[in-house]
């Protein structure tokens, strides 16, 4: 396009691939950063989709895993650093409620005293006295995260680290890339709107890795396929619940897990709230499988087991409409995104397994700093972000 050739061009204009062309642009390199809009209609559109077009994700630190709960907090200041550069509220903080056994919530209270979060522990019974909306199972244990812990509005976040990119002088073409081609001397980077050349590639495209003819076709990656209950609310209803904090929950039996964001507003200005189950049947699929679930409106069996969720935590909860979206979970074999060279000119940065969105400052950090050189974070097992493909 125009004979230009970038430093570096990445590729999907997601969570992680904005955050790191955004902190490529503050080192000053000349980056090109290139994906598909959200589209308008998503049962006919033919491209690939996204899984940030949601209205919220969990955001927490405290987390069983050390390096996740690492990330998390890590991320905390950026996520407030974005909203002071650019006036775009990323995160909402009405504070997290974890529900478990104590057991469970034993290994939360670690990263609560590592970072000095404030959390308050306490039997689900004394969180209902204090959430009267709430229905918990007895004998069960609950850790409060306070603010800034809550919500991650997802779109608000890539349309922050957009105009972050922007204004330290990177450039965003809207486009669907088809080829990424690797020559001595530079990338051809292949889309319907041209040719983009670059010296290296970062390739954070998510469960669409497989759309098109591109270096990281064939990585090792499994997908879970989501159905998310999202339940519009009127105004008594949603006063009723002020206040609610974001709400992870576990059982002994795994079909009775569930994670729910606080009622929020959508971009058609409805008060809404989200309730989901996370889904361990990970499958093996083509990007065109993908897309095809994309275009559906999920699963209605699901749909039903999340009304039985949802209807067990908030007894009476009264709604306008409700309705059913589908979206997709990217797993790795370690349980990491796959942040890695692959040769001297491409480099991914791909698969978010269910923790992406909370951490997303962070993780776009490391695949830029491994572009820019730095030295890997000592708290981070670099071997864990290790790119593999499937045999």
């Amino acid at each position: 396009m125009g004979g230009h050739r970038y430093d570096v061009a990445v590729v999907g204009c997601g969570m992680l691939g904005s955050s790191a062309a955004r902190r490529l642009a503050d080192a000053g390199c000349d980056v090109v950063l290139i994906g598909q809009p959200e589209p308008s209609d998503h049962r006919n559109h033919t491209g690939v989709f996204a899984s940030h077009h949601d209205i919220a994700r969990v955001c927490r630190t405290i987390d069983p895993d050390p390096l996740r709960a690492w990330l998390a907090q890590r991320s905390v200041e950026q996520f407030e650093m974005l909203t002071a550069r650019t006036g775009i509220n990323c995160t909402v903080g009405t504070g997290h409620l974890w529900v478990e056994a104590s057991e469970g919530v034993d290994l939360l209270a670690l990263a609560d005293e590592r970072f000095d979060l404030g959390c308050s522990r306490r039997p689900a019974a004394e969180a209902m006295a204090a959430m009267s909306y709430l229905s918990l199972a007895e004998g069960l244990d609950t850790m409060y995260e306070p603010a800034p812990a809550g919500y991650v509005d997802p779109r608000a976040h890539v349309r922050a680290e957009v105009l972050a990119a922007v204004g330290a002088s990177a450039t965003v073409v809207d486009a669907l890339v088809g080829s990424v081609t690797v020559s001595d001397h530079c990338v051809e980077v292949g889309t319907d709107v041209g040719s983009i050349s670059a010296d290296r590639v970062l390739l954070a495209t998510g469960a669409f890795s497989g759309h098109g003819d591109t270096p990281v076709t064939g990585l090792d990656l499994e997908y879970a396929l989501h159905t998310q209950r999202y339940l519009q609310l009127d105004d008594d209803e949603a006063a009723r619940l002020a206040g609610m904090p974001s709400i992870i929950a576990k059982s002994a039996d795994p079909d009775e897990d569930f994670y729910l964001t606080p009622p929020t507003v959508d971009p058609r200005g409805r008060t809404v709230l989200k309730v989901g189950k996370p889904q361990d049947d990970h499958v093996r699929a083509s990007a065109t499988d993908l897309a095809a679930w994309y275009r559906t409106d999920g699963d209605p069996t699901f749909a039903t087991r999340l009304d039985r969720t949802i209807g067990g935590l908030l007894p009476g909860l009264r709604w306008l409409d409700r309705w059913t979206t589908s979206c997709v979970t990217t797993y790795t074999p370690t349980g990491h995104p796959m942040i890695d060279a692959l040769n001297d000119r491409v480099f991914c940065c791909i698969g978010g397994n269910g923790y992406a969105a909370k951490c997303a400052p962070a993780l776009g950090e490391l695949a830029a700093g491994m572009l820019l050189g730095n030295s890997w974070p000592s708290e981070v097992d670099r071997d864990l972000f290790r790119a593999s493909f499937a045999a």
